[in-house]
């Protein structure tokens, strides 16, 4: 016996049963974008071969783009003689 949403949804309410949360309402994975990837990963779902092309393309178009650049280390900030004795007493100036 098969039954089409409506039906299942009467037969829910009938029986006073409540919708399982999320998992049942999710929308369909966009395979084979990166919205797709994040869907997968949002799900904890191992990513599927269209979805893992896609959000490959799409990092590798960033890394381009030079939006991901990576930061580099801080410079060192030396303190003169009298700033470090400054700071060491607690006095701020």
């Amino acid at each position: 016996m098969t039954l089409t949403d409506a039906e299942l949804d009467q037969l829910i309410k009938n029986i006073g049963l409540k919708r399982p949360r999320g998992g049942s309402r999710h929308k369909p994975i966009a395979h084979g974008e990166y919205k797709g990837a994040r869907q997968h990963r949002y799900r904890n779902e191992p990513l599927c071969e269209p979805c893992r092309v896609a959000e490959n393309a799409y990092q590798n178009e960033r890394n381009a783009q030079g939006l991901r650049k990576k930061a580099g280390p801080k410079p060192k900030q030396y303190l003169t003689e009298e700033e470090g004795q400054r700071r060491r007493a607690g006095g701020a100036e």
